[in-house]
């Protein structure tokens, strides 16, 4: 009797954990995980052998690249971007003429949406020619000093690309007109001693035919130890500068965002895929420098990273990081 009743005991038991163990498989199913499946298609797929996801047979970059980077960068992007200005001015220090364009230019980048960078030539801060003056120089012709580009467009006083300093604030104001793009960049590095390595996003919100490349600069802000030659010191026809109550050398300048280096091509850029124009994906691509010897304080570099219409050359939107910083979406 007692053996069928301790039976009966163990039977019950059993049978309520076994509903208790179903009822639980039922109202908490195991959550369902769906990834979206690469390509089968040999062609398509990353392209960057620096990836972690490399396809070795791919031809047709499909966005899809994953890098050995901790990114910071925020995965929502907006809907919209701030427009931004480059202003690529042309300069050197035996230029008598560039204190009044960096005065202007100083005005002018006040506007955190107007972004400068000095390209020098022919002075003790001359970056790599061959990737950065001579490429500029081979596209839109040889320029005279002070001058620079506003966006690489053509000016709206006159028909050229190469623009006199007095028309710099004319063609930062109208392209200032325009607040919001559909195209935009975000940016973050790491500065391991001199060994700088560069996450780029760019995001094209709306899909277009138009295609796109990313230029980069390197440059340093505050650069000093270089004396500027003045031609404007007591020169009565330029009262309204700075410059004129400035010594004929100016010993303590600092010369602000001075190209250092050519990242990515400063000419039609590194091609974005057409799966992040025509698809709207977000492009990534990193990039791996050793800062170049000529940087005097590393912690003053900064990126510059520009959009450019393939088409038509003209940059279409810019981002500014410091180094070792995340600069995201905005």
């Amino acid at each position: 009797m007692k053996q069928s009743l301790r039976q009966a005991i163990i039977l019950i038991v059993g049978m309520l954990i076994f509903l208790q163990c179903t009822r639980k498989t039922i109202s908490e199913p195991e959550p369902l995980i769906v990834t979206e499946p690469s390509s089968t298609d040999p062609a398509i797929g990353c392209t960057d052998a620096a990836a972690t996801n490399f396809k070795l047979t791919a031809t047709e970059d499909d966005c899809s690249c994953k890098y050995d980077y901790a990114s910071k960068v925020s995965t929502k992007v907006p809907q919209d971007f701030t427009r931004k200005i480059l202003m690529e001015e042309h300069s050197g220090t035996w230029c008598g003429w560039c204190p009044l364009a960096k005065e202007t230019s100083k005005k002018l980048t006040v506007n955190p949406r107007v972004i400068s960078v000095e390209v020098h030539y022919d002075d003790e801060m001359t970056a790599d020619k061959s990737k950065v003056f001579t490429p500029l120089k081979n596209k839109y012709g040889y320029p005279a000093w002070p001058s620079g580009m506003v966006n690489r467009r053509k000016s709206i006083v006159g028909s050229t690309f190469i623009i006199g300093e007095s028309d710099w604030a004319a063609n930062v104001t109208d392209l200032l007109k325009t607040e919001k793009l559909t195209v935009g960049i975000a940016i973050e590095s790491t500065l391991n001693g001199n060994d700088l390595t560069i996450l780029s996003h760019v995001k094209v919100q709306t899909p277009t035919d138009e295609t796109y490349g990313l230029g980069m600069y390197l440059v340093e802000d505050k650069v000093a130890g270089f004396p500027q030659a003045n031609y404007a010191s007591r020169n009565t026809l330029f009262q309204k500068y700075e410059a004129y109550s400035l010594p004929s050398m100016i010993e303590n300048i600092l010369h602000e965002n001075v190209a250092r280096d050519a990242i990515a091509p400063l000419i039609g850029g590194l091609n974005i895929p057409a799966a992040a124009s025509k698809k709207a994906k977000v492009y990534k691509k990193l990039f791996k420098i050793t800062l170049p010897s000529s940087i005097q304080v590393k912690e003053n570099c900064q990126i510059i990273a520009f959009l450019i219409n393939q088409k038509t050359n003209e940059i279409v939107n810019v981002q500014l990081a410091a180094v070792g910083q995340v600069k995201d979406w905005d």
